[in-house]
């Protein structure tokens, strides 16, 4: 084996440490825990040592995706110091070169076939062109025979005789390489294959032959008072190719409790196995944000602008729920995107200590620890929107108690055990209130219908117009109990002086308008088998001239 080292200091010591002659302490590679970020990892080794005025302790085989620069050692020993710690680069070759002479030998056998192959085509490119010359004598010798007449002294007798052993020789040539082609292509194909086959392994072998490595060696010095003690050495360093994301799992009980579960899945390329590690998941990124940033002055400038013409323009139905109702759709059953884990930067980090210890390899093979669980208690919400969906969600109206913050990813909630959907669940703070939806009702019916949507004139001249809208919407429940369903509809918001939206003395009573965002709810009791029917009317006044009229 050959071994190239390349040494880095990360501590400065005027020590001359090769001058040492210090014994290697036991080798020490125990992964004891792991702070996984979301887009590294840093990772703590143990390891253990006599006591003593000068003691070495190594740490052998990290990771070549290492930080050398955040190799850092503790030891736990009062009065015990830390003298240097220094990491080195060994280039590792030989483990495999039995392997690759043997891909040598058979990479050889491989190209001495196909040489053998490409000569025996040259022989036989060579007889076909000697069979051709003989097939143009028997033309020419064929040609003398039709054009002069029978016992003419440039006619032999025995000329028939050799011009057709002359015309068979050639096609029976022909005949021979052709039934010899087939096998021989197929097989050379056979031996392509074999061939790329058997480089492309030879090259992986060579490269992992050829593997970088990271050693760290820890110089230390102990009191003279505990020399008769074990140290142990703490050893810490960043690595890349590590990350985690986050998901959720929410189980509504019949008695309205909510068990909420947050997982986090960790994935590392490091080549390094943490096993039997404590993994600690954070949302901090180490090393950023080093320096304040630099405040740049506010000016303030004046431009002559032509105010633009207002317009009334039509808004499509996502756009205006969506503005009204504050969220971009309604939970449903289904799986929707948000695997990866999308940090809200405020100003503090968050982090995670997994209840076990966890195995994680080294190869970016994924692994699932439950990191967090938590008891919510909140009200549980019937809640319709007919004009998007004629369906009854079960909402779970809840205050977030955990005393931590649930980090954005999807969450997989069930009712009672039975999986009801998949949706992405954003960055919900400790004490925030949020709402999860655990399914559909199937025992309740909504039907909406439009009653007008017209256009008036309001004015004597025409100058104002008159919008009046009007929907029915009914309601028929065939829950065993009596429940409150919360229907949902919006209005439009005007942010213009000379618009106006207002609900029409037709509407039924009982609504409640949240005037911020236009949404009229309407809080329905029903019995077992009752149907309740309401409407909502309402109008908006604008000049004709905002309409383009």
């Amino acid at each position: 084996m050959t071994t190239t080292r390349t040494k880095t200091w990360t501590f400065a010591t005027t020590l001359v440490w090769a001058a040492l002659g210090l014994p290697d302490s036991a080798r020490a590679d125990r992964v004891s825990s792991v702070v996984v970020y979301p887009d590294r990892a840093q990772v703590t080794r143990l390891g253990q040592a006599s006591c003593g005025d000068r003691v070495l302790v190594r740490f052998a085989g990290l990771p070549p995706s290492t930080d050398a620069q955040s190799v850092r050692a503790l030891v736990d020993v009062p009065g015990a110091m830390i003298v240097g710690v220094r990491t080195e680069t060994e280039i590792l070759s030989g483990p495999y070169t039995k392997q690759v002479e043997v891909l040598d030998d058979e990479l050889q056998r491989i190209d001495d076939e196909l040489n053998q192959i490409g000569d025996q085509r040259s022989r036989e490119h060579a007889v076909e062109a000697v069979a051709t010359r003989y097939e143009d004598v028997a033309v020419t010798l064929l040609g003398r025979e039709l054009t002069e007449p029978p016992g003419s002294p440039s006619t032999p007798a025995q000329l028939p005789k050799a011009w057709t052993l002359a015309l068979e020789a050639p096609l029976k040539v022909r005949l021979e390489h052709a039934a010899q082609k087939g096998p021989q292509e197929k097989r050379v194909r056979a031996l392509r294959l074999k061939q790329e086959e058997l480089t492309i392994k030879r090259q992986r072998l060579i490269s992992a032959s050829q593997r970088r490595q990271l050693n760290a060696e820890v110089l230390l010095t102990c009191p003279s008072s505990a020399m008769d003690r074990k140290a142990q050495v703490e050893l810490t360093y960043l690595v890349g190719g590590a990350g985690f994301s986050m998901e959720h799992e929410a189980r509504l009980s019949a008695q309205g409790a909510v068990e909420l579960s947050s997982y986090a899945t960790l994935t590392q390329r490091t080549g390094e196995d943490w096993k039997d590690a404590q993994v600690i998941v954070s949302t901090a990124v180490p090393r950023q944000n080093a320096t304040p940033p630099e405040l740049i002055p506010l000016r303030v400038t004046a431009t002559e602008r032509t105010p633009p013409k207002r317009l009334l323009v039509s808004r499509t139905e996502e756009q205006v729920h969506r503005e009204a109702s504050g969220s971009s759709s309604v939970p449903t059953t289904g799986t929707m995107g948000g695997k990866n884990l999308q940090l809200v930067d405020q100003g503090l980090s968050v982090q995670f200590v997994a209840p076990q210890t966890a195995d994680v390899a080294g190869d970016g093979t994924p692994v699932r620890i439950r990191v967090a669980r938590a008891e919510l208690r909140g009200r549980i919400v019937y809640r319709t929107i007919p004009k998007l969906q004629p369906f009854v969600f079960r909402v779970a109206d809840l205050v977030n108690t955990a005393g931590y913050p649930l980090l954005s990813g999807p969450i997989d909630v069930y009712r009672q055990g039975q999986f009801s959907a998949r949706y992405p669940l954003p960055r919900v703070a400790a004490g925030e209130r949020f709402e999860l939806s655990f399914g559909l009702l199937d025992r309740v019916k909504v039907k909406r219908t439009i009653l007008e949507e017209i256009a008036r004139d309001k004015g004597i001249l025409g100058t104002t117009r008159r919008h009046r809208y009007g929907y029915r919407f009914e309601v028929e429940s065939y829950l065993p109990g009596g429940e409150d369903i919360e229907l949902l509809e919006h209005i439009p918001v005007s942010e213009l002086d000379d618009v106006k939206v207002a609900l029409d003395a037709k509407a039924t009573p009982g609504y409640e308008l949240r005037a911020s965002d236009g949404i009229v709810s309407y809080k329905l009791r029903l019995s077992p088998g009752e149907k309740r029917a309401v409407e909502l009317h309402y109008y908006v006044d604008a000049p004709a001239s905002m309409l383009g009229e």
